[in-house]
């Protein structure tokens, strides 16, 4: 399935519609260093650690340093220091998307920047995933992006035309998403609908910490975020485990 940003204008528009839906938070996804890739991979994140199953490990509480952060990426086909930003990222896959309250992008992990050096982000190799993940300077810091995020879900979603694609007013709603993620402090599932100039989209995300770390998840696809995004956040928070256990 093609990227939203190599799609034609209106299919990139229903794309960034998503996004602007899902005002709620940063998110992000990958594709080979140098731009967006002109036709995804349908294939499901893979991984070299073992699947996820219901004797997943308990939470992580350990800090993270940049390095590791990335290696989490290479592991699970994320791919990692693609881009500069947090807000380039977001913008190769939502191009045009503006917003009149920057804090309603927090579940996208955008602005997680200030969270230290040890924050990193990228997209899912076939692009329909984005990903931040930030190692806080403790469990408070770390609990501090959780709540920045579930502001923005409360405060920017039903309905304010609060976002705009390429200048075209979003209409968006949120709800609860049953995000069946074991190993983790704090999950928080969303599922964002919305019409942009009469074209629906739907975006499905996931706000997770476990311990100082903190992933913020965002999938586009329709035809598989509802699927692809529970199973990535796993592999995120089994790799977390490891690493910082």
């Amino acid at each position: 399935m093609a990227s939203p940003a190599s799609r034609t204008p209106r299919t990139r528009l229903n794309a960034g519609l998503v996004v602007a839906a899902l005002g709620l938070a940063a998110l992000t996804g990958c594709t080979p260093a140098g731009g967006p890739s002109g036709a995804a991979s349908s294939a499901a994140p893979e991984t070299t650690a073992a699947s996820p199953s219901a004797s997943a490990p308990a939470a992580a509480s350990g800090a993270l340093d940049r390095t590791e952060l990335a290696d989490l990426f290479s592991g699970i086909q994320f791919r990692p220091a693609q881009y500069d930003t947090i807000a380039a990222m977001l913008e190769s896959i939502y191009p045009g998307l503006t917003v009149s309250d920057a804090g309603c992008l927090a579940p996208f992990g955008a602005g997680w920047e200030s969270a230290g050096d040890a924050v990193e982000w990228g997209t899912s190799n076939d692009r329909s995933m984005t990903a931040v993940v930030a190692s806080a300077a403790d469990d408070a810091a770390a609990e501090a992006l959780v709540a920045q995020a579930e502001d923005a879900i409360a405060r920017c979603a039903d309905g304010q035309e609060l976002f705009a694609m390429q200048g075209v007013p979003v209409t968006t709603s949120v709800e609860p998403f049953d995000l069946p993620v074991s190993g983790a402090d704090d999950v928080q599932g969303w599922r964002v609908t919305g019409d942009v100039g009469g074209s629906p989209f739907a975006l499905v995300g996931a706000t997770v910490r476990t311990g100082q770390n903190v992933l913020a998840l965002v999938g586009w696809d329709p035809e598989a975020s509802a699927d692809y995004v529970p199973q990535a956040t796993q592999l995120f928070v089994d790799r977390i485990a490891q690493a910082a256990g």
